[in-house]
């Protein structure tokens, strides 16, 4: 094997090289290989350039990162080779500085000798996430997102004494981009979700960072439709449903975050009236909110459009099935052009099905896709204009300001059902070529 090789090559240059971090939490909880991290590589006794001038004879090394320089070697990407963080510290000391003790354990390569000093393997014996030292969430306040991460990922509980530290720590001054990628592979990553956001919830990290999260708690729905509790106990029914549902989603990302977002617009739309619990319009609410929240952490201008979108209508499929006798076929066409209807079945059935009973989904899904197949329609596909600029010009329009106005009408017309020859004559009979 290639890094034992390097892992002698380093030892006879007088260093040592340790597997570390995650994957060697992995190997411990033994993880399948394909599950597994990828391999994070310490090496003590040397410095940043012998380090480099060792791994260059196996391909071009270049350091990635300031703060905290990693070597990767082109045609590994999967190898990250580092430093401890202060030259000629012990073995210990390396560890300590590692966030938890479960990513705080070593194995030298070579060997195969294992060193945990904080009793790494018993908290991952007990399914529980500890802090190695005091000072964890002090030297990077992100640690925090990584123990909820954490939770959510592996399915453990976080110790009461590092609540307590997260509690305590200063979220204020973490980089946007950061947080998203935790937030991400909460989502992404974990098979129940929503045991992360409950400990975002227990810590304080979503009254602290994440008010219109917050929000979400205590907000009220009608007992009949959600005997599941609030708004933000449906939304973690909801998550973990997606969860279950993202394999089939040509974008997870896209549709885990709506699922987190789906009803983000509840709290500010939710009335009583008439001893009943509304709140009408929190999809439209919902849309603007989403996008708000997430262009704080990510300048994806195409993500957070796809996202708020899928809020927006997520509600469309049940509401048009309810009156499905009534619904005619520029609904559906409508639908179909306004958004990726693949995506918003799986997120709708989330919704759907995010209640503490069961539901069953088949017959919407099943009516809805058969309207559209039906009308010669792909669910993920917008609905291509039968009538273009260069249409116009040879009907003898000349292109001008109107031309959008002329173009939107055709389009309307063709959602009605109309065939291109159909449109020409309106367009004509409405507006004068020229």
């Amino acid at each position: 094997m290639m890094l034992k090789e390097i892992a002698e090559d380093i030892a006879q240059h007088g260093g040592r090289a340790f597997y570390a971090g995650g994957y060697v939490r992995d190997l411990v909880m033994k993880v399948p290989e394909e599950y597994r991290e990828d391999i994070d590589i310490e090496v003590h006794n040397l410095n940043i350039e012998e380090l480099k001038s060792i791994l260059s004879a196996y391909g071009s090394a270049h350091v990635v990162g300031k703060s905290f320089p990693v070597i990767k070697i082109k045609g590994y990407p999967e190898w990250d080779f580092s430093l401890p963080r202060y030259a000629g510290i012990s073995y210990k000391e390396a560890c300590s500085r590692r966030d938890f003790t479960i990513n705080a354990m070593i194995v030298d390569v070579l060997t195969g000798e294992l060193f945990d000093f904080f009793n790494g393997q018993e908290d991952i014996k007990n399914q529980v996430i500890r802090h190695t030292t005091d000072k964890v969430f002090a030297e990077d306040p992100l640690r925090a997102y990584r123990a909820v991460q954490f939770a959510g990922r592996l399915g453990f509980s976080i110790d009461t004494d590092t609540v307590e530290l997260i509690k305590q720590t200063d979220l204020s001054g973490l980089k946007a981009e950061r947080v998203y990628g935790e937030l991400h592979k909460l989502l992404l990553l974990s098979e129940k979700p929503s045991s992360g956001l409950r400990w975002m919830q227990e810590t304080g990290i979503l009254e602290k960072v994440h008010p219109e999260l917050y929000k979400l708690l205590r907000c009220e729905q009608s007992p009949e439709h959600h005997p599941e509790g609030d708004v933000w106990e449906h939304t973690l029914l909801v998550v973990d449903h997606a969860a279950r549902l993202k394999g089939k989603s040509r974008n997870p990302e896209a549709l885990m975050f709506a699922a987190l977002l789906h009803d983000i617009g509840k709290p500010g739309t939710t009335r009583a009236r008439d001893g009943k619990i509304t709140a009408y319009g929190h999809d439209v609410s919902g849309d603007k909110l989403a996008r708000s929240f997430l262009r704080k952490f990510t300048a994806g201008q195409h993500l957070v459009a796809e996202i708020g979108t899928l809020v927006r209508e997520h509600m469309q499929p049940v509401l048009l099935y309810k009156q499905k006798d009534r619904v005619g076929d520029k609904a559906i066409r409508k639908l179909v052009n306004r958004v990726n209807l693949s995506e918003l079945l799986l997120l709708a059935e989330a919704d759907f099905k995010g209640r503490t009973f069961e539901r069953d989904f088949d017959l919407i899904s099943s009516w809805l896709l058969g309207r559209v197949y039906a009308l010669g329609l792909k669910p993920d596909e917008r609905i291509e204009p039968m009538v273009a600029g260069k249409d116009l010009i040879a009907m003898g329009f000349n292109p001008g300001k109107r031309f959008t106005r002329i173009l939107e009408y055709a389009f309307e017309l063709q959602l009605e059902g109309r065939d291109k020859d159909e449109i020409k004559i309106k367009i004509r009979n409405k507006y004068k070529p020229g």
